[in-house]
């Protein structure tokens, strides 16, 4: 009975340890759903700009921001 219980107890700790795995992958895959930008709304965001009127102090910020949009979409496509 004891090694039965042995052989079961291990089989369920490797088990887990799969399991637990699986769940970390998918936890960092709806992470990255939901912090990275596809390239629709990267291109949506840049167009919205683009229509968009700015002045003064907002030119700079707003030009940093498009290079990165820009440079982003670059990367992913």
């Amino acid at each position: 009975m004891r090694l039965i219980t042995k052989i079961k107890d291990l089989v369920m700790g490797i088990l887990d340890k799969q399991n637990d795995k699986q769940r970390k992958v998918k936890e960092q895959q709806i992470r990255s759903n939901l912090t990275n930008l596809n390239q629709n709304e990267l291109k949506y965001l840049l167009q919205l700009i683009s229509k968009s009127d700015f002045k003064g102090a907002d030119l700079q910020t707003i030009f940093s921001i498009t290079a990165k949009l820009q440079n982003q979409l670059k990367k992913s496509e």
